[in-house]
């Protein structure tokens, strides 16, 4: 991804919630530090819509970022484990791409319900703030 696509991206979010998010309610957007991501282009962008970047320390991602902890890690373990069972029970039959698909878009919305989003930040101990969290 490119700092313009990231930048577009990050628009679209703001337009999407801008009502909320302003110079005087700011909010925190929570990165790895992908090179698309922290060009001055994009810090100028991000903060002029309100949004203060907060980057993660370089491979900590997996242990620190919230949806990283709680949804993308619970997606790919469901998502194989899905297509492990089918391959089995199907003679390692090849799967279409309406099934996959359709996994895909099931699992997705399992992973990424608002609960596992909240536990995500409970559990890397981003909120409420434990510096703590870590040590478990």
């Amino acid at each position: 991804m490119d700092d313009m696509l990231f930048i577009q991206a990050i628009l679209f979010y703001f337009n999407l919630i801008s009502t909320k998010i302003c110079q005087y309610n700011r909010h925190f957007l929570i990165l790895d530090k992908h090179g698309s991501h922290v060009t001055i282009k994009a810090i100028k962008q991000t903060y002029e819509a309100g949004l203060d970047m907060i980057t993660l320390p370089s491979h900590t991602s997996h242990a620190l970022h919230p949806l990283d902890v709680k949804c993308f890690k619970p997606f790919k373990f469901d998502f194989k484990k899905e297509r492990d069972e089918s391959m089995l029970k199907n003679n390692h039959r090849e799967l279409d791409n309406v099934t996959l698909v359709s996994w895909a878009d099931r699992i997705f919305n399992q992973s990424l319900s608002k609960q596992n989003i909240k536990v995500g930040f409970k559990t890397t101990g981003i909120w409420p703030l434990n510096p703590r969290a870590m040590d478990n």
